[in-house]
This record gives C-alpha cells, sequence and structure tokens, in this order.
C-alpha cells in the first residue's frame, strides 16, 4: 500500500490542497483523512462491499472518494434532487451497507435506508466524523484499490449500475490510472482545479482525481454561480476544470464589466462534456479563454475518452473527438455489419479492458454486445476519415438539459400512473438555456379530465424535479402503430422544424458534422 497517493504529498505536505467555502485542508491532512475514512469503512465493510453517498461538494465528500479508493471498497453516488423512494432503489439494487450524508439531505437519506435496509447512515460533521476520529491515520493493510459504481437510466426507466471494465487493481495502479487519463486529456502539473459541477455526476470525480494526481490543488463550489466561478479563476489561478455547456452559456450572458474583469489567463485545460455544445457557445469560449477548450465524450458505461481539442474541432466542426488509444470505435448498420466511412450507424466501441456489465442485469449485458465483444448505448453517428467520430442522436430519446441525461420512459411510467392518462409520451423540445427542456404529450382517460398543472405537480411529488415535464399538451390521441409502437418523431420533429437538435448532425454531401 503506497505511504500517499499523490506525489506533491512528499513534496509540499503541508501546502493547501483543498479550498472550500467551509475551510482549507493541507495535502498531508487529506491523506490522513482518506486513511481514516478507509480504515472506519474497512471496520463496517468487506473489501468489494458497497458504500453509498447522499451529499453537496464538501470535503467530506473528496474525502470518501479517497478513503474507498484506499478501502477497496465501491462508492456509489448519489444524486441530491433524487426524491427517497428513488435513492432508496439504488440503495437496495446496489446492496449498499453504509451511506454517507449531510445534514441539508439526511431526511431523504433516512427514509431511503430505511427502506432499503441499509444498515449504517453517518452523517458529516456527527456520525461520519466520529467514526473517523477513532481511526489511525496509518494506511490499511494491503488490498484491491476501491472503485465506483454508477447510476445509469436505461429504455426501462429503472436505473441500471455500471460496473466499469476499468476498475479494479491495487490503490497503486488505480492513481496510476487516473494520472494516464489526466495526461490524455491535457492535465498540467501543478496549479489548481476549479470543481464546478455537482461531484455526484459521473465526470466530476475523476476530473478532481486527475488534477490531485497532477498536483493541482482542489477548489470546491458547493452551487455553481457564473460570476462566481470567474471570481475564483481569478483568486486562485485555476489551470483546470470541467462544466457543462449550460456553464459556459451562463458566463458567456454575464455582463460585459464582469467578464473583462476576470482573469482567465492561469487556464490551460478547461474540459466540457454531458451534453452537446452548440457551435456559437464552442467558438465564443475559445475566443475568450483561448484555446484550452477540450470536448471529450463518453458514457458511464466506458464508450470514451473521446477528445477534440480546440484545434482539433475548429478543424472539424461539430466533432465529438478521437478515441483514447485503448479505445476503438466502428459504426454498425442494422444488418449488423461495420458501414464505410462517413455513413451513419450504432456506435460501437471495443476496449483494451474489456466491455461494462450491468449490475443485475445479464440481459441488458448482453443485448448491448455484439459477438465479437464489442459493446454500445445504442448512440448513432458516424467517422470521418481522419477517424473522428460525430454524433447524430444519444440513444434516440435521451433528453440532455443542462447536461443531466433525462430518461423518458422513466417519466412516461410515472405519467402513466395518474388515472386521468390513458397514454402519454416524453421528449425534448428546444431550450436556450439548458438546451432541451422536458416536455409531454398526454391523451386523457374517457370522462376525466386534468389540467397540465395537475399533471406536471404529479410528477414533482414522484420524482426529482430536474426530471419532470416543464409543459405538457394534451391530445385527442397519440402516433403508434397498429403494433402499439409509438411514433415520437411525430411528436417531437415539429418543435425542432428549423432548427436541429443538439447534436452534431452529419450533412449530406461534406464529411464534417456540425451542432447548431
Amino acid at each position: 500500500m503506497p505511504e500517499f497517493l499523490f506525489d506533491r504529498t512528499a513534496v509540499e505536505p503541508d501546502a493547501t490542497a483543498v479550498t472550500s467555502p467551509r475551510g482549507t485542508w493541507s495535502w498531508i491532512e487529506l491523506e490522513q483523512a482518506a486513511c481514516r475514512v478507509a480504515n472506519g469503512l474497512r471496520t463496517l465493510l468487506e473489501p468489494g462491499g458497497v458504500v453509498a453517498i447522499l451529499a453537496r461538494n464538501r470535503i467530506e465528500w473528496v474525502q470518501t472518494l479517497l478513503g474507498n479508493t484506499r478501502a477497496g471498497t465501491r462508492l456509489v453516488p448519489l444524486n441530491w434532487h433524487l426524491t427517497a423512494p428513488e435513492v432508496a432503489y439504488i440503495l437496495s439494487d446496489s446492496q449498499a451497507k453504509v451511506l454517507i450524508t449531510d445534514p441539508e439531505d439526511e431526511a431523504v437519506a433516512r427514509e431511503a435506508a430505511g427502506s432499503a435496509g441499509v444498515p449504517t447512515v453517518l452523517v458529516t460533521g456527527s456520525s461520519f466524523e466520529d467514526l473517523m476520529s477513532a481511526q489511525g491515520v496509518e494506511a490499511p493493510a494491503e488490498g484491491p484499490g476501491g472503485g465506483v459504481i454508477l447510476y445509469s437510466s436505461g429504455t426501462t426507466g429503472r436505473p441500471k449500475g455500471i460496473l466499469r471494465s476499468d476498475q479494479g487493481g491495487t490503490v497503486e495502479s488505480v492513481i496510476r490510472r487516473y494520472r494516464r487519463t489526466g495526461d490524455f486529456y491535457g492535465y498540467e502539473d501543478g496549479g489548481a482545479h476549479l470543481v464546478a459541477c455537482p461531484l455526484y455526476h459521473a465526470a466530476p470525480p475523476g476530473h478532481l482525481l486527475f488534477g490531485l494526481t497532477h498536483g493541482q490543488s482542489a477548489v470546491l463550489m458547493e452551487r455553481f454561480e457564473a460570476a462566481d466561478a470567474l471570481d475564483l479563476i481569478t483568486a486562485h489561478g485555476i489551470t483546470s476544470t470541467h462544466m457543462v455547456p449550460t456553464q459556459f452559456v451562463r458566463m458567456l450572458r454575464l455582463p460585459d464589466e464582469e467578464r473583462t474583469r476576470a482573469d482567465v489567463s492561469s487556464l490551460r485545460t478547461v474540459c466540457h462534456g454531458a451534453a452537446p455544445c452548440p457551435q456559437w457557445v464552442k467558438r465564443a469560449m475559445i475566443d475568450w479563454f483561448g484555446p484550452v477548450i477540450v470536448e471529450y465524450f463518453g458514457s458511464s458505461e466506458g464508450t470514451g475518452p473521446l477528445i477534440a481539442t480546440s484545434e482539433d474541432w475548429l478543424a472539424h466542426p461539430g466533432t465529438v473527438g478521437r478515441p483514447h488509444p485503448a479505445l476503438e470505435v466502428s459504426v454498425v448498420g442494422e444488418d449488423g455489419q461495420d458501414v464505410a466511412v462517413g455513413e451513419t450507424g450504432t456506435l460501437y466501441f471495443r476496449r483494451a479492458d474489456g466491455a461494462p456489465q450491468y449490475l443485475g442485469d445479464p440481459d441488458k449485458t448482453r443485448s448491448s454486445r455484439l459477438p465479437d465483444g464489442r459493446f454500445t448505448v445504442n448512440d448513432v453517428g458516424w467517422l470521418d476519415e481522419d477517424g473522428f467520430v460525430y454524433l447524430s442522436d444519444r440513444g434516440v430519446d435521451l433528453i440532455i438539459s443542462g447536461g443531466v441525461n433525462i430518461y423518458p420512459a422513466e417519466v412516461e411510467a410515472t405519467l402513466s400512473e395518474h388515472p386521468a392518462v390513458e397514454d402519454c409520451a416524453v421528449f425534448g423540445i428546444p431550450d436556450d438555456e439548458w438546451g432541451e427542456a422536458v416536455h409531454a404529450a398526454v391523451t386523457l382517460t374517457p370522462g376525466m379530465l386534468a389540467e397540465p398543472a395537475d399533471l406536471i405537480e404529479w410528477c414533482r411529488s414522484r420524482l426529482a424535479a430536474f426530471k419532470c415535464p416543464r409543459t405538457i399538451d394534451v391530445l385527442d390521441a397519440l402516433p403508434r402503430e397498429a403494433s402499439g409502437k409509438l411514433k415520437k418523431h411525430r411528436l417531437r420533429d415539429p418543435f425542432w422544424e428549423g432548427r436541429s437538435r443538439p447534436a452534431a448532425v452529419k450533412p449530406a454531401v461534406s464529411g464534417s458534422g456540425g451542432q447548431e
């Protein structure tokens, strides 16, 4: 077991490693806290056991992430917008035995833990610290490195736990892997990393570790505000960060005096992903921040990273990048055969370390693979002659709003439970700020009435607010085939008339795509 996770600890143990609104922590304090968490988890879980975390961006999140790595356990990040039943489902499905939460989310956490039979709930500021203080600061005994189980919904609407193929190995190998991946994204040694997105998402913890393994101190934002982000970049000389396009838009819409006051000259790597970025936003950010904007594409299952530097994107507008050397991308037609360069089909991936598995769902695992081991998440796209990848659609019906994946089937299942709803369809419609907004079309049960506002409130009482429709149309009928298959595009397409959905679209002649 390595003495330290990060090289900088041995060189500058007392230098600041993490800064947040609640205080600062040195590199040695961070390392010692990670050991205490690891030793505490070892008293509660066997290696490979599952710990979940439902908390805001605070130091305990970072300590838990690192402690999980040392303990050899598996960490399940939970979105704090979820309702107690939604959290309980994930806790039960993942077989979590420990749940770490904060005072803001304690009520939901305890209700969910009670429903799922989770025996241990640790609250930051009280029982979490009690457990840590009872442990030593020595690294735990040698064992496997810990990993993360990410939950992603699918066509069934129920979230699925994803066991990534790139996990496992020793603690040292886990840390080395993060550093190598950070190299691929363009992370440089030294400086500071701004955590501007919620850590419960798939990407932000990885980018945090890219920064820490490169000796960059971390600056935590508990809540993103565009002006505050610019102030932090200026004050801390931020060199790297991860954002989503919605955050770019909010910074671009700040008053000119606020934008010009900010000193962004320290930035070296500004990664963005999670949602398609409109061309005007991408060009404006490159003009403002310089050629430091790095787009990536991937999924919780490991269909990445694909990387497009600013130079790549300007030369190949609309691309989401070229794959990491350990990743192979191919495009497969409806007949199961690879298609020619420039032709559209389903994107399939082959990783050097293998394909992912869906926890407790062997059928979904099997259906996502070809006989030769390549796997897909049903994204549709194409490749150009230089190997750059372009998206035509992300899972066809997937809604991406503000960088968050929203799965219509889950919302449709909730709407359909309302007694006045006979049939329903949920899809994304254009939204200038969020990229897409959730919209629903419903037909009502004969003899029953329901106002759109009532149906929206019905959803909000059962689902996290970000998943719920903002608008609902009541129709006489939905376009279904005799077989019952819904032709959702007939409902969705009129909203997008005259504009492209926010994804790269293959042009009729040229070999380069574009996002509008």
